[in-house]
């Protein structure tokens, strides 16, 4: 029988959808292969700089390679073109605005740069694809949902969605927060113009109705909004799994928490963390999260996945999580997801240890203002000659620390390994750093986490210097060890869960989340979603080496490592599909709620 595979968080229509701008809302309708197969992101002309760069842009996961791949149950992340990357500068940058990154629109990021459009339109717009994907008669594809009778997989290529970014239900036009984004009425009777049907026609009528007519459209508040968008998104018998609360950048028009830092191939100021953990617009979203219902008034809260989220932010939400499960005792089921991430290593106070005082400097860029910090990195063990072998993981925030860890395994909820290599601790290929390893803190969120430290009396900077400055991240490497780096990640996470709490078995709880079709440096084993087969094949050779590795130089139990081959095998199955498939079967039972 052949394997099938699970995945909780890729984006497999997002380049079609961004190869492609329609005026229309939702989009014209398209044929099945030009949402089914792969979008050839160069050619000829770019051949150099393919070798160097496009080959994140190709790290895809669209429908065909996900049938290729035997990827069975797949979480489809909708996220929409931030302002920072459209408006970003830099070589990155200016790659993704010219013809060496065709064939994506730049009729996108001319619209999201000048503001003539809403976050909420875009999500539409991408929404409507998946939408007619289902509806084809031919398609491969079936949408899971609380909202309907297909809970049991009728297709070999089975979704369910996730919002990656509450800036997705934002109405007003980007950048102005005193603009609605007022969709027309010639966007309502599609009939007219496009054969829909009367239920996809319906979900149109309720997520895109003239603001003059319908109170609830013209609200600028973010749970209002988000309330008003699931109830939508349940008629037309489609659901949400978890929603990510930040993306990576700062939406001044909607800010509800501030993010970790997790990019410096872009430069822009949104980029950069803002604020001080959560808004009280934030926790608002996070109740409404917890106690949503359809348009049936039925039961149906949405994980939130702490992905993206700094660390103050996540500090903030376990608190507040608490506090609604003191209100409300059925909220202790919901768990907590944390979709494609990667670990420090470290618990919180090792972490705040590792920092080097010295290296800490305040930047400003364009009215932005963070505090450049660089960790200490934790070895996670020794591998291979004595030249070049030691491996240790990525400390930037961003990545999960042991409190993070606990919180989630206690939840009961799943952690999405990501295939990032720069996001495992991998000295990348092409670097996730310019000349350093540092990431950003927010001022407020620095001072929260070192208040023996005085931000003025930190060395100050402009970012402008490190935009000239050499970018290293094009200068190669000859590492070439992407599997020991992802293993060391998974031995971590189930070291904590063996010391830290009481579950016995703590890798039923991890899956892989690849973020394929983002912005990734893929590990080479597994450069698309066709190939995790490979993928598993080496954690089946790895695992046992990374946790020997590991438990020398951090202590610690192996227990893999003294694992028969068969079981394993069936851990390793686990986590390639069997955790994921177990915690979907939970949601589409709502978690026995």
């Amino acid at each position: 029988m052949e394997k099938k595979y699970f995945d909780l968080h890729l984006h497999p229509l997002f380049k079609n959808f961004l190869s492609r701008y329609d005026v229309t809302v939702p989009p014209l309708n398209r044929k099945l292969a030009e949402l089914t197969q792969p979008v050839r992101m160069s050619n000829a002309i770019t051949s150099v700089v393919d070798e160097l760069f496009i080959h994140i842009l190709k790290s895809q996961s669209c429908i065909e390679q996900c049938e290729k791949g035997n990827a069975a149950y797949i979480v489809a992340a909708i996220v929409n073109l931030e302002f920072g990357f459209a408006d970003s500068r830099g070589f990155f940058g200016n790659i993704l605005k010219s013809r060496f990154s065709n064939p994506l629109d730049k009729t996108f990021f001319e619209k999201v740069r000048r503001g003539e459009v809403s976050y909420y339109r875009l999500m539409l717009m991408e929404l409507s694809l998946y939408k007619q994907l289902r509806d084809h008669k031919e398609s491969p594809v079936a949408v899971l949902s609380r909202n309907s009778s297909n809970t049991s997989g009728t297709k070999p290529l089975n979704i369910i969605f996730s919002l990656e970014g509450s800036h997705n239900f934002s109405k007003l036009m980007i950048g102005n927060p005193l603009v609605i984004d007022h969709v027309p009425d010639r966007y309502i009777d599609l009939k007219k113009s496009v054969k829909l049907s009367e239920v996809a026609d319906n979900l149109w009528r309720e997520m895109i109705t003239d603001p003059e007519t319908a109170a609830d459209n013209h609200s600028q508040n973010p749970a209002v909004n988000f309330e008003h968008f699931y109830k939508s998104l349940a008629k037309e018998k489609m659901d949400l799994l978890y929603l990510t609360l930040t993306h990576l950048t700062h939406i001044s028009e909607q800010f509800l928490a501030t993010h970790a830092f997790g990019m410096k191939m872009l430069k822009h100021p949104s980029f950069y963390p803002y604020g001080n953990g959560i808004t009280t617009a934030g926790y608002e979203v996070i109740e409404k999260c917890y106690s949503l219902t359809n348009d049936k008034n039925e039961y149906r809260p949405v994980i939130l996945d702490v992905k993206h989220l700094g660390l103050k932010s996540r500090q903030d939400f376990y608190a507040f999580r608490k506090s609604l499960i003191q209100k409300e005792k059925k909220y202790a089921n919901i768990p907590i997801i944390a979709s494609h991430i990667g670990v420090t290593g470290y618990t919180y106070n090792e972490w705040k240890n590792a920092l080097k005082r010295d290296t800490c400097t305040v930047y400003n860029y364009e009215g932005t203002r963070a505090v450049s910090v660089e960790m200490d990195k934790k070895n996670c063990g020794k591998w291979g000659s004595f030249v070049n072998n030691d491996f240790s993981f990525n400390p930037w925030s961003i990545n999960l620390m042991d409190e993070d860890i606990t919180e989630i395994l206690s939840s009961n909820g799943i952690m999405g390994m990501s295939l990032d290599v720069r996001i495992l601790g991998f000295q990348s290929e092409y670097g996730i750093h310019l000349n350093s390893e540092n990431e950003f803190l927010s001022t407020a969120d620095f001072q929260t986490h070192f208040p023996q430290i005085t931000v003025k009396n930190l060395p100050v900077n402009t970012m402008e210097s490190m935009v000239t400055e050499q970018e290293s991240w094009l200068i190669l490497t000859k590492e070439d060890r992407h599997p020991l780096a992802f293993c060391f990640n998974i031995i971590h996470i189930i070291q904590v869960g063996l010391l830290k709490t009481e579950i016995s078995e703590p890798w039923k709880q991890i899956c892989l989340g690849s973020d394929f079709d983002g912005l990734i440096e893929p590990l080479k084993v597994s450069p698309d979603i066709s190939s995790l087969g490979e993928l598993e094949a080496n954690m089946i050779k790895w695992l046992p080496v990374a946790e020997k590795a590991y438990v020398d130089e951090n202590g610690g139990t192996c227990v893999l490592a003294n694992k028969s081959t068969a079981d394993l095998k069936s851990v390793v199955r686990g986590i390639m599909y069997d955790n994921g498939k177990a915690f979907i079967d939970r949601w589409l039972r709502n978690f026995e709620i």
